[in-house]
């Protein structure tokens, strides 16, 4: 018998063809898999109150570039056509004060009558749903680091939101164990028995080693690459600690006066990247060999992941760490921060170390620049560990997990 699954898919629809990283890779991956799944009858719900207008007809845009035939929606949020100068402050203060909103959430009773689990992604649990009991609620938790760390973030009120939407009776799914142990010791209330672990995975359609040299030469020319990089992708944000990996990279050059490397930082502006371009703008006569490409596309990432001399993530705190694996699927040696799940992640395929630590990283970097076979050690040990993880596997391991909550 399927489950009758509502998965939310707001996250795609906000990101979609906009920021298609993190977040929005996993609800794609999962949501890609679930909907052709033979023990899955799956729905979806969209409840984006600031922006529905644009998410919905994002939502389409995705159906139809992917050749999704659009399942039935449970919980669809629908901008109101005309409201007199709804634009206008003083009037949306009069009509939020009467009730009188520019969208409105239709909610299809009949998919919710027999809907048996709601999945969000991201998003907290709508309220809505307390109007049917019946229904299991599960929310994936990515990370706690807003809570954990507020001062390396900013989005610490939405994620209280989702964390105290599980309440005593919903159900979590961590992308690690370290975020499991951290949801736990946040909000104790939660029953242990209701939480439990889905490890992510990176594309193999968009990560794989790839030699290709003419498409290289291609990319070396867009991004203006040396032909000897350091590689480092994720956002431009204190978390990421990018600052140091700069600062290290500029030490290594300068004491061992080496003329043909380059660090490459790939990834679009977050949160206080100031930090980050200040250390960039300090490195004066050194800045030729800092290449920040922004964020590129999907298509671009394989090679540059593969040709790189190793890749570093030297991240403060993560949930699961996504770029090491699809480094590591990429073939390229990875030096990441031995802190939170990045051990679940890497194992013993890559360099771990302690994510302040200048003088271990410098002997790291040289070690790497300059040794060849170690260089293929962890190039062919990355590319075992990473054999361990696929969206496959993650998806069964989903619908594994909807059956217990569903028998429970």
């Amino acid at each position: 018998m399927k489950t009758k699954l509502i998965f939310d898919i707001e996250i795609i629809g906000k990101t979609y063809r906009i920021n298609e990283t993190g977040i929005f890779r996993v609800a794609y991956e999962l949501f890609n898999r679930l909907v052709s799944d033979q023990k899955i009858d799956i729905s979806y719900s969209t409840t984006d109150v600031k922006n529905c207008k644009d998410t919905s007809s994002k939502i389409d845009f995705f159906f139809d570039d992917h050749n999704i035939t659009s399942p039935i929606f449970a919980i669809n949020c629908e901008r109101v056509k005309f409201i007199p100068f709804r634009k206008e402050k003083p009037f949306r203060i009069f009509y939020n004060k009467i009730g009188i909103y520019d969208y409105k959430i239709d909610y299809n009773n009949d998919v919710l009558q027999s809907a048996q689990i709601y999945h969000s992604v991201y998003n907290p649990l709508p309220k809505g749903l307390d109007k049917f009991p019946h229904i299991k609620k599960v929310i994936t938790i990515h990370d706690l680091i807003p809570l954990l760390l507020p001062d390396l973030h900013f989005t610490s009120n939405l994620l209280k939101k989702i964390v105290s939407s599980i309440g005593k009776d919903g159900y979590a799914i961590c992308v690690s164990e370290n975020t499991k142990k951290d949801l736990l010791n946040y909000a104790p209330y939660i029953n242990p028995d209701h939480v439990y672990v889905s490890l992510l995975a990176a594309s193999k359609e968009l990560f794989y080693v790839c030699n290709d040299e003419e498409k290289f030469n291609s990319i070396k020319e867009k991004y203006n690459l040396p032909a000897k990089y350091f590689l480092s992708v994720g956002t431009l944000e204190p978390r990421k600690n990018v600052d140091h990996v700069i600062r290290t990279f500029l030490k290594v050059v300068k004491e061992n006066n080496i003329d043909d490397l380059g660090l490459v930082l790939v990834g679009a502006k977050g949160w206080d990247y100031d930090r980050i371009f200040h250390e960039y703008d300090n490195a004066q006569e050194l800045k030729d060999k800092i290449i920040i490409t922004g964020r590129v596309p999907d298509e671009d990432l394989a090679s540059l992941y593969s040709h790189a001399n190793s890749f570093y993530y030297m991240s403060l705190y993560e949930g699961f760490g996504l770029p090491p694996l699809e480094a590591m699927q990429c073939g390229v040696a990875t030096v990441t921060s031995n802190t939170s799940s990045l051990p679940e992640v890497v194992g013993d395929a890559g360099i771990m170390l302690d994510p302040k630590d200048v003088e271990s990283l410098s002997q790291t970097m040289l070690t790497l620049y300059k040794d060849d076979h170690l260089r293929t050690v962890y190039s062919q040990k990355g590319l075992e560990r990473s054999k361990m993880f696929s969206w496959e596997k993650s998806a069964d391991e989903i619908v594994e997990i909807y059956q217990k909550i569903c028998n429970s």
